[in-house]
Order: C-alpha cells, then sequence, then structure tokens
C-alpha cells in the first residue's frame, strides 16, 4: 500500500507565512494594537535604521533605531492641544534612553545642555532655570555633584565644590551685590566657617558696605580651613556613632 510522503522542499504554511510577516527594509506604516504609528527601516522585525515613532498619547520620536531601541541621534517631541509639536529633548539615546550629549526642555521653563547617563544628567553640564539662576559644572545621576558654578538672579554666585545637590566642601560665595568675597567651608548647603575680604569693585557695587574690611592676617588660611573641615567631618562621625550606640542600648 503506497504511503504519501512530503517533498522534501515542503515549507509548512504557517512557516512561510511568519517568514512572510518579517518586516525588513522600509515600511510605510506600521499600527500597533494600541494604534501607535510607525514609518522607517526594519531588519528582522526589529526598528533599525531611521524612524519616526507617533504614540497614541502624543509623544513623536525622530532618528535612529538599533534593535528595537531608539539608538544613536533622535529628537523627543510632545504633541499639543493646537496640533503642533514642542521639542523635548534633542542629542544622543542608548538603548531607548537618552545617554551622551544632549539638549532638555523641561515644561517648567528650565533648559538644560550637557551629558546624560541612563535618562539621568550624569557628567558636565549647563542648566538655564526659569527664575532666572543658572548652574555650570558637574552632575552625579540628576545632582550637582563636584566642582560647579551657581548664578543666582541678582548676579551672587557661588563657586566651589557640591554633594547630593547641595553646596558641600570648600567654596566662594561672591557678593557682587555689596562687593564682598565669603570663601570657606559648607556643609549641606550651610556655611559652617569662612572668612570675608573685599573684591576690587566693592565701591561700584549696589550697596557698598561702608568701610573695607580689614586685610586678612593669618597666613595659611586655606590649610586652616582645610584642618577645620576634617575636624568637623571627625566631630560629626563621633557624634553619629554615639547616636547609634544609645539606639541599639535602647
Amino acid at each position: 500500500m503506497p504511503f504519501y510522503q512530503k517533498p522534501k522542499t515542503f515549507t509548512p504554511l504557517l512557516l512561510a507565512a511568519e517568514k512572510k510577516a518579517i518586516k525588513n527594509g522600509v515600511h510605510k506604516a506600521i499600527f500597533t494594537s494600541r494604534f501607535d504609528k510607525y514609518v522607517g527601516d526594519w531588519n528582522k522585525d526589529l526598528k533599525e535604521g531611521k524612524g519616526l515613532f507617533l504614540t497614541f498619547t502624543g509623544k513623536l520620536y525622530e532618528g535612529d533605531w538599533y534593535k528595537g531601541f531608539r539608538h544613536g541621534f533622535g529628537t523627543l517631541s510632545n504633541k499639543l492641544a493646537n496640533g503642533t509639536f514642542s521639542l523635548e529633548y534633542r542629542g544622543d539615546w542608548i538603548k531607548g534612553k537618552p545617554e551622551g550629549i544632549g539638549w532638555r526642555y523641561y515644561e517648567n521653563g528650565d533648559v538644560y545642555f550637557g551629558f546624560w547617563k541612563r535618562g539621568r544628567r550624569h557628567g558636565y553640564g549647563k542648566i538655564w532655570y526659569k527664575d532666572s539662576t543658572f548652574y555650570v559644572g558637574y552632575w552625579k545621576m540628576d545632582k550637582k555633584d563636584g566642582l560647579g558654578m551657581f548664578v543666582q538672579a541678582n548676579g551672587n554666585r557661588y563657586e566651589g565644590h557640591w554633594a547630593d545637590d547641595f553646596r558641600d566642601g570648600l567654596g566662594r560665595f561672591y557678593h557682587l551685590h555689596t562687593g564682598q568675597l565669603q570663601e570657606g567651608c559648607w556643609k549641606r548647603g550651610l556655611c559652617i566657617q569662612s572668612k570675608m575680604c573685599d573684591i576690587i569693585i566693592r565701591q561700584f557695587c549696589d550697596l557698598p558696605t561702608p568701610y573695607p574690611i580689614p586685610q586678612e592676617m593669618l597666613r595659611n588660611s586655606r590649610k586652616l580651613l582645610e584642618e577645620s573641615e576634617l575636624w568637623l567631618k571627625q566631630q560629626i562621625g563621633e557624634i553619629d556613632k554615639n547616636l547609634k550606640y544609645c539606639i541599639d542600648e535602647m
């Protein structure tokens, strides 16, 4: 009794359909189940190359793709009520998140330009705040950390160390409205020890002091400040140990 033998070149219809459904090259428009729209290049069923992606919530990305992720250079915008788009981010991307150098335009009016890492400000960058203040310096995961300068709306500025978004460490504060320079040590945004001196333009400031500050007579004042900072850190460490000991005893 003869038996049917399928040809060696036989391909099941299901596999053939899946093979034809794999997207490669340029496609005019692809819609998802929630009506997101993509127009651009594909490679082995993944977005790769140049493409435009518009979500149903109004987010628009235009730029480079790699293995299904926003990767390379691209722009991200938000759709407004009048049908136009407002730019949110323009710069480098890695695996779907801003990383590298880019501009960020916040809804509250702040503007940031600098380095990013995993979608957060990280490294050297500048930010212009809506209230006319300005910061330039280093960041660590969205917080000011390292050397930086902060300029207030009235022109006064701080130059020095930052940690966890606070002025922390050695720094200088220029009181340009009165004509003084404050140099010292900060902790969590508060100045714990400093010295004051006049700057050259004191007489041309808005509210200059009536009498000049006497010149500093101490030698190696910076060294003294550094030693004081070290001593304060040791004292704070001792206090923390004592508190921990008291809590454990309770």
